[in-house]
Parts: structure tokens; C-alpha cells; sequence
């Protein structure tokens, strides 16, 4: 299998397998905006974030240094190691960040709430520290030994889990929101068990002091930059509590479910792929062009799927929601468009990682987080959960361009990027102009238009990303593929 193809088989069965592990929040939307209120919707934000935040600091999270060490090592037992070693560090100072966090419940909860009164939410979400890291080294053990059919059935087993226990608790029993901490803290044991057990038995147990030292040495500066980029991405949740409302948090977290579609659909399986691969590709003589389409293909999906979420997240939200909650909807396109640059930051953050100079990362995140501070504290005030938005897509624009530049000092990827930053200018555009002239009747006439819109869009995007030659060869690969398919329907046809 050619590495396009391979990249667009697995990037698929991830986006599938992802979609499912994630789809019960959109699935379960019209239950929970029922049984919930806008406020549980901003304390599960908030402890969200809290959880996040006690993993950076105490969690010892090496995700992104296994698969660069795996690759390295030339022995099955050394590269089994590298996963032994980074599941062990990890899992050990993910329990004590567990019985930190939960000995002091009600301390967190009087800083996130101002009150003490969800501590016992507070003590079920600390446990999701260690499941969680559990189920991400799994899966990423998976994805290095590239077995994405795995992965798929590991993620339809959580769908299932999830959905089954999220009902039963909370429409069936009425518990609220301790409803749903309890069936995303059993869901989330069970599947981390099964990961564990199977990454165990068929990597070993191979702890190596030496290999954990040099990824310990790799990562602690990535740590440092993934708790700046929390705060980048969640301390909104908080600054909106102070400034503006809990009701608020709620609607932003609405709000961000939309604004993370296209992170979770297309940015996220392609990643899963790509994390690995770009390792690999970088020890090719020439990489440069796979960047370039890697990055032109990546970037062309996340703005498509983009235009669709912005153009149609205000009727959905309407149909899906609460009427409480349809005024979140004014914040999706400044999220989304802050998601593609969040995504796109992560792309040329490989000029680092390469490179091995990670701690130049911490030092943008940091200009970055001094950044967003000031947006906040002026657009929360007077603009609520929408001045969030809006400050979070100002500072990711501005923190892309200082990376890219800083990028290209340490080792360039040779990729043009006017066509992308007007593609973005066009997305911002098209939906500002589409909030303009909200129509949310579910009819006929304004899913066309919204449609239309969409679909005009994503050809000009389409046209100002790639070449003419590039669009013909993709359609001509398209075509080939359809016929493989309509063959393949008749063939079983007959044989039926």
C-alpha cells in the first residue's frame, strides 16, 4: 500500500472509530439539555478543565515522546520498552495527581465554583486522571503497531458503554449531572482496563531506566507547554465564571462541542497518523513536497468541514437544544476557526520536535497565554461567552504566525501559506455573513441556501489551495475508486 493511501485508509478508520468514541455528546445533546441546565453544563466544563489541569501538573504524560522513541529503537524489546517505560512513569504519577486532587475536593471546588458544594463531583472526576491516561497510552500503542481496525473496536465498545450508561443514569434513574460523572467515569475504567491488559500482553514488562530518562528529559518541557496550552484553551471556562455567569459556561461549552467537529472528525484521525508517520518522512531525502500536500490536504478538510459547521451549527443547535441554550450558537464560528489554527500549530510544531527543541514550544505558548490574558479580561466583560470566542481566535491567529515564524528558524517546511490564511479570511467571512442573515426554520428553502452556500465555499477553498492539476488527478483517483466499487456491488450481486 502507497503511504498516500495508507494515510487516507487509516486517517478513515480513525475518523470513524473517533467519531464514534465521541459522538455521545452530540447524540445525548437533546437529553441533556433537558435534563440539564445551562449552569451543570458549565460545572462539567469547569471540572473538565480541572481535570486537564492536575494531569499537566502532576501526571507525567508522555504521549507524544513514545512514538518518536519507538521508531528509534532498533529492537522489538527496546521499542517495547519505550511503551512499558512511559506507561509506568505515567501511571504512577497519574495516581498521585488522583488522591491529590480527590484529598482536596473541596479546596478545588471553592476555587472553580465558589463554593464547596461539588466536591463529590469534583472526587469522581479526579479519578479520570488515571483511566484516561490508561486509554490514550492503549490506543497510542495501537496506532504505532498500526492496527486501526483495533482501535475501531476498542471505540465502538466505549460508543456502546457510554450510551448505555449515560441513558440508564440519566434519563432512566433522573440523577442529573451525577448521572452523567458516573457513567463517564465507568465507561471510561472498563475501557481503560481492557487497553491495558492488552497493551501489557503483548508488549511485556520492559522498564528501562535509561530509555525513561531520556524521555523524561524529552517531554518535561512539553509539559510545561501543554499546561500553557491548557490554560490557552480551557482558563476561558474559568474567566468566564469571574466575569461573567456559570449560566455562561454552559452556553461556551455548548458553543466549543460544535467548535471541535472538525478537530474531532478530520484534525484528530489524521493526526493519530500523522503523529507517527512525520517521524518517518522526515528521513527521506527530499520530505518537503509530503509536507506540503500533508499540510494543503489537512488544512483544505479542516476549512471545508469548518464552513459546514459554522453555516449550519445555529439550526442545529435550535433543533438539538433546549431554548435556554440557542444562543450559543454566536460563538461557534470564532471556535472553529480558532480550532483549525490550534491544529495547524500543532502541524509546524514538528520543526521543534524534530529538531528536539521542544522547550521552544513552552516559549510560545507562553507569549501566547500573556496574549489571550489581556483578550479576556476586555472582551469577557462586556461580550460574555462570545468575547471568549473571540479572544481565543485572535490569540490562536496570532500565536500560529509567531510559531511558523519561529518554525522556519529551526527547520522550515517550505509550505506557501497565503492561500491558506485567505481561506481562513473567507471562512470568517462567509459566516459572519450567514450570521447576519440567521434563518433558523427548519425548511426546505434555508437548508438549500445554507447548502449553497456551503458547497460555493468549499469549491473556492478547494481552488485556492491546490493546482488544476492536483484537483484533475484527485478526481481522476476518485472515479477509479467509484468504478472499483460499482464492480465490486455487482460482483456480489451475482453471486447472490
Amino acid at each position: 500500500m502507497s503511504n498516500a493511501r495508507q494515510m487516507v485508509t487509516h486517517s478513515t478508520i480513525y475518523a470513524i472509530a473517533n467519531t464514534s468514541r465521541q459522538i455521545v455528546g452530540f447524540i445525548m445533546l437533546p437529553v441533556y439539555t433537558n435534563y440539564l441546565t445551562p449552569s451543570d453544563y458549565g460545572v462539567v466544563g469547569l471540572l473538565v478543565f480541572a481535570v486537564s489541569l492536575f494531569e499537566m501538573l502532576l501526571a507525567a504524560q508522555m504521549f507524544q515522546a513514545v512514538p518518536k522513541f519507538y521508531h528509534q529503537e532498533t529492537s522489538q524489546d527496546s521499542k517495547n520498552a519505550v511503551v512499558n517505560s512511559a506507561f509506568a512513569i505515567t501511571g504512577l504519577f497519574s495516581l498521585v495527581a488522583v488522591v491529590t486532587m480527590a484529598s482536596n475536593s473541596k479546596t478545588v471546588s471553592l476555587q472553580l465554583f465558589g463554593s464547596a458544594e461539588y466536591n463529590i463531583y469534583v472526587q469522581i472526576f479526579s479519578a479520570l486522571i488515571l483511566t484516561h491516561s490508561l486509554e490514550q497510552y492503549g490506543l497510542a500503542y495501537i496506532r504505532i503497531i498500526r492496527k486501526p481496525w483495533l482501535f475501531f473496536w476498542f471505540s465502538i465498545a466505549k460508543l456502546l458503554l457510554q450510551l448505555t450508561l449515560s441513558i440508564t443514569t440519566i434519563v432512566v434513574l433522573e440523577m442529573g449531572l451525577m448521572g452523567l460523572a458516573l457513567s463517564s467515569l465507568i465507561s471510561s475504567l472498563i475501557i481503560a482496563t481492557g487497553l491495558a491488559v492488552y497493551t501489557l500482553s503483548q508488549t511485556g514488562i520492559h522498564v528501562n531506566a535509561k530509555i525513561s530518562k531520556k524521555m523524561l528529559k524529552f517531554s518535561w518541557p512539553l509539559w510545561l507547554t501543554g499546561l500553557i496550552g491548557l490554560y490557552i484553551g480551557s482558563s476561558n471556562r474559568y474567566f468566564i465564571r469571574v466575569f461573567s455567569s456559570i449560566d455562561d459556561v454552559g452556553l461556551f461549552e455548548l458553543a466549543s462541542r460544535f467548535g471541535s467537529i472538525v478537530g474531532l472528525l478530520i484534525w484528530m484521525p489524521f493526526s493519530q497518523y500523522w503523529q507517527t508517520e512525520r517521524f518517518s518522512v522526515a528521513q527521506k531525502k527530499n520530505p518537503y513536497p509530503e509536507y506540503s500536500l500533508a499540510f494543503r490536504t489537512i488544512s483544505s478538510l479542516l476549512l471545508i468541514g469548518g464552513t459546514f459547521v459554522n453555516i449550519f451549527s445555529d439550526i442545529t443547535i435550535v433543533i438539538m437544544s433546549a431554548p435556554e441554550f440557542h444562543s450559543s450558537a454566536s460563538a461557534v464560528p470564532y471556535l472553529t476557526i480558532s480550532g483549525i489554527f490550534h491544529c495547524m500549530i500543532f502541524f509546524n510544531n514538528f520543526s521543534f520536535m524534530h529538531k528536539s527543541e521542544t522547550l521552544r514550544m513552552t516559549k510560545n505558548n507562553a507569549i501566547a497565554a500573556i496574549i489571550i490574558t489581556i483578550f479576556y479580561i476586555i472582551l469577557i466583560p462586556h461580550f460574555g461567552f462570545v468575547g471568549a470566542a473571540i479572544a481565543l481566535m485572535i490569540s490562536t491567529f496570532l500565536q500560529y504566525i509567531y510559531v511558523l515564524s519561529e518554525a522556519n528558524k529551526i527547520y522550515p517546511l517550505k509550505i506557501p501559506q497565503t492561500p491558506f490564511m485567505v481561506s481562513c479570511a473567507l471562512l470568517l467571512g462567509v459566516s459572519l455573513i450567514n450570521e447576519a442573515i440567521a434563518n433558523t426554520s427548519l425548511s426546505i428553502i434555508t437548508i438549500s441556501e445554507k447548502m449553497a452556500l456551503s458547497i460555493f465555499t468549499s469549491v473556492i477553498i478547494t481552488l485556492l489551495m491546490f493546482k488544476k492539476s492536483e484537483i484533475k488527478l484527485a478526481g481522476r483517483e476518485l472515479l477509479k475508486t467509484i468504478n472499483k466499487l460499482r464492480k465490486t456491488t455487482k460482483t456480489i450481486e451475482r453471486s447472490n
